[in-house]
């Protein structure tokens, strides 16, 4: 049995915001194919907190619909899902009937949430009409799914949130487009393996991300292009995936690798 504490996946890289402060970089006209969906659900059988990443995922609900779709019908057991929106221009209705099936889905929903972006980065590219737009659509979106779907997260609260920054200020990470001016580099994470007997893997601490051009990385804070064009990140592409044990021994490779480039620095 293979558990993933983290897996985040990457729907789609299309974007309606050019952020200075993006880790992603620019936006690209560029979803997740459903195969690749499809299959990393299939090849692990627990999640514990599944992110959808992005870009702005609300522009491809199609990707998202599949995603439920997986979810809900794979062997695969996730429990709980986070989404993160610009808010600017939302289709509430669609998106309040997708976190119902996704809630559906999860088995427990302790941690999941729509969270839309109010820190100081994003609020300050918006228009003043752009900023009372993404606050109806919050407001809109809270009231669908408390009144008319009855959904809410693990602890009863509303499963819409704000993601602000005035308890933890955001430190820009030195990717993309705050690749020049960003208060931090990123750095390489390993996958922590935990065993318990043959049978029981889990993969814990920092997260397994699957971007829409099919690599699989440790970490979520890299570029687009860093993703797409850096070996030592990757742990595979995921067509050269064709079964659980090749998915493990990836991530064991990539371990070892990060390991002894770890203790080349450190000597």
């Amino acid at each position: 049995m293979l558990t993933v504490q983290n897996l985040v996946i990457e729907t789609t890289r299309k974007c309606n915001m050019k952020c200075q402060h993006c880790l992603r970089g620019g936006s690209q006209r560029k979803s997740i194919p459903n195969e690749y969906t499809n299959k990393i659900l299939h090849l692990i059988d627990c999640v514990s907190n599944l992110t959808v990443g992005g870009g702005e995922v609300t522009l491809d609900m199609d990707a998202l619909e599949y995603l439920a779709q997986c979810v809900l019908y794979n062997s695969c057991e996730v429990d709980s899902f986070y989404l993160v929106t610009n808010g600017k221009a939302i289709p509430v209705d669609k998106l309040a009937y997708w976190v119902s099936k996704m809630t559906f889905a999860c088995t427990d929903n302790e941690m999941s949430h729509v969270a839309f972006s109010f820190d100081n980065y994003h609020t300050h590219t918006l228009t003043w009409n752009q900023r009372e737009k993404r606050e109806r659509n919050y407001h809109n979106l809270q009231e669908v799914l408390d009144y008319e779907y009855g959904v809410c997260s693990g602890d009863g609260e509303s499963i819409v949130i704000k993601h602000t920054d005035e308890n933890s200020p955001m430190r820009l990470i030195s990717e993309g487009r705050a690749k020049d001016f960003g208060y931090r580099p990123n750095t390489k994470e390993e996958l922590t393996e935990e065993q318990w007997g043959e049978d029981q893997i889990s993969f814990t601490e920092s997260e397994l991300y699957l971007s829409c051009t099919g690599f699989l990385v440790a970490g979520c804070d890299w570029s687009y292009n860093s993703i797409d064009h850096r070996k030592d990140i990757r742990i595979a592409h995921i067509d050269d995936i064709h079964c659980q044990d090749d998915l493990i021994e990836a991530i064991r490779r990539y371990n070892k690798n990060f390991k002894e480039a770890r203790e080349l620095v450190e000597s």
